[in-house]
């Protein structure tokens, strides 16, 4: 199963399609499901093709309401961040890990302090498309658990 093809697959809240790509299985560990690209990888995007210029590892979780995303620069040269997306619980089928990007990220640089990006997109979209008072909350509450994790060192951060 390691090294398997997985296609990975966000919307918006309202359904609009978000990122698409394929990505390579490394773990499955109870809630959490890890995957890896290479720099140079094509993401297709809502805004056409991306090609990444970092390797990265992709932690989703079926009971969080976020994915985390580790870059590093390729040849050798290191951790560059942890790039946090806010976003719905992963569902993942055997073949396609779902969840809705839900505006809101969490950067964590390999050198400083975390910051919350895109707050002007998620206060914009929740209006505009209706996210219900739970889905705000759950967003907030995993702003708060991400940047706690970060600044202690925890999982997925621990190697900062």
């Amino acid at each position: 199963m390691i090294g398997r093809r997985i296609r990975v697959c966000s919307t918006k809240y309202d359904g609009s399609p978000h990122w698409e790509f394929d990505s390579w299985f490394v773990l499955k560990e109870g809630s959490l499901l890890i995957t890896q690209e290479f720099a140079g990888h094509e993401y297709q995007t809502w805004n056409g093709p991306w090609t990444t210029p970092y390797h990265t590892r992709n932690h989703f979780w079926s009971d969080r309401w976020y994915n985390v995303i580790r870059c590093e620069l390729p040849q050798g040269g290191g951790l560059h961040s942890w790039y946090c997306n806010i976003a719905t619980p992963a569902q993942f089928d055997g073949e396609t890990i779902r969840y809705v990007d839900l505006d809101l990220d969490v950067i964590v640089p390999a050198q400083g302090e975390p910051q919350v990006l895109d707050e002007d997109d998620f206060l914009e979209n929740s209006e505009r498309m209706g996210y219900p008072p739970e889905v705000i909350a759950q967003a907030r509450r995993a702003v708060q658990e991400l940047l706690s994790l970060a600044r202690d060192g925890r999982l997925p951060f621990e190697e900062r």
